[in-house]
């Protein structure tokens, strides 16, 4: 009960935030958005910035979660970036307010909470740079600065979403996943 409430917060935060703004969303639009009253909120989060990294840290998840299962099918790094990206982006084609709050709002939270959202992009990072690792050891790809393409390809997905999603341009998105690979292709042995 106690994650379904959280996750309902994270939803309608979601819908606010996307729409006022983070510094012009206050909870109790979060609260008449969930249908909760703004004391039940506190319950959860002691301010908007906990809201909003929660966000982040649920989207975090989901990322390692999509990783996890990628990691299993055994893929070669070509073929697991892909469909990484593929699922990341089908996300966004079906959540855009979730898309809009992850990319214009990531620097607008104050004091530690900014630290765990950047802390959350960080391990995405990370996370991109051991893949590409891997894929230079295992001989996939070319011997190349693996934090720099993890930063790169990671900067790549960042910018065309907050494009795509605040001009609005949807369609980008549905193509973004091929266009980025195409742009790295040069990497792959």
């Amino acid at each position: 009960m106690a994650r379904e409430t959280k996750n309902r917060i994270r939803d309608a935060a979601v819908d606010v935030i996307s729409r006022e703004g983070f510094f012009n969303t206050r909870m109790q639009e979060i609260a008449d958005e969930a249908a909760l009253a703004v004391g039940t909120i506190y319950n959860y989060f002691s301010s908007k910035d906990e809201v909003l990294s929660y966000i982040f840290k649920a989207e975090m998840k989901r990322r390692i979660e999509i990783m996890s299962d990628l990691k299993d099918k055994n893929l070669s790094t070509e073929e697991f970036l892909t469909q990484f990206l593929n699922k990341h982006f089908a996300v966004l084609i079906e959540n855009p307010e979730l898309g809009r709050v992850l990319v214009r709002e990531k620097d607008f939270s104050k004091g530690e909470n900014n630290g765990e959202i950047k802390e959350h992009m960080n391990s995405l990072i990370k996370m991109l740079e051991k893949l590409f690792i891997n894929g230079i050891n295992n001989g996939e790809i070319k011997a190349i600065n693996a934090h720099l393409m993890a930063v790169y390809f990671f900067g790549s997905m960042q910018g065309i979403i907050e494009y795509a999603l605040t001009e609005p341009e949807m369609g980008m998105l549905e193509e973004a996943p091929q266009f980025i690979m195409k742009r790295i292709n040069d990497i792959f042995n």
